[in-house]
């Protein structure tokens, strides 16, 4: 199934029109799950509409494979018969930091300030710059994950161990009582909002 973004490619030329259907409830390579019906799929994407809230495009390759599954079936699609994996280009690894560890910018004018948490789950599924005070970096347990929490908001930054891996010279903790800015998609985790980030160029520390 990691190569079903290449089989949509192929089979789905322009958006597909479906059937209307009940919510049904999705999971993320990451383990994050979300409520939605399947709206239209493009080659690579399909857009998921939700109960209430804007429609929510996402990567099919964020999916899990059982709900990569579950989009063919949704789909009405038969897996293709020859496997694909010879011809689908290798996973490319995550960018490794090579300047310095974090750039100082000014404010973004259109970020959304942490606390805003009806402003930023209005977001939800869409690109977005969210800006905050950090009051807590944690790591998680023995997967060595990071939870990047911000002051008076339920909304925090995830920093998945395979970037920090990738970025051996850059330094979460370097970043602790810093006011920053962090753009990337708005998700959802046990009902909490979150990023998270595939490199440390979402985030910059923004000026006083």
């Amino acid at each position: 199934m990691k190569h079903i973004l290449l089989y949509l490619s192929v089979y789905l030329l322009s958006a597909l029109s479906l059937q209307a259907q009940t919510l049904e409830k999705w999971t993320l390579t990451d383990g994050r799950s979300f409520e939605g019906q399947v709206k239209s799929v493009t080659p690579g994407m399909v857009t998921f509409a939700r109960a209430s809230g804007p429609d929510a495009p996402l990567e099919i390759s964020k999916l899990s494979e059982a709900s990569q599954k579950r989009l063919i079936e949704v789909l009405g699609l038969t897996p293709p018969v020859a496997p694909i994996a010879a011809i689908s280009p290798p996973a490319q690894p995550a960018p490794a930091l090579t300047a310095a560890p974090m750039n100082t910018v000014a404010r973004n004018p259109g970020a959304i300030d942490a606390t805003d948490i009806a402003i930023i789950d209005s977001k939800f599924g869409l690109r977005s710059t969210v800006i905050g005070k950090i009051s807590k970096i944690a790591t998680l347990g023995s997967t060595g994950h990071k939870k990047i929490n911000f002051e008076n908001s339920e909304f925090y930054l995830f920093i998945n161990k395979r970037v920090l891996d990738a970025n051996p010279e850059w330094k979460p903790e370097a970043m602790a009582d810093k006011r920053i800015q962090v753009e990337g998609e708005i998700a959802k985790y046990q009902d909490q909002l979150q990023i998270q980030i595939s490199a440390p160029t979402q985030i910059s520390i923004v000026d006083p």
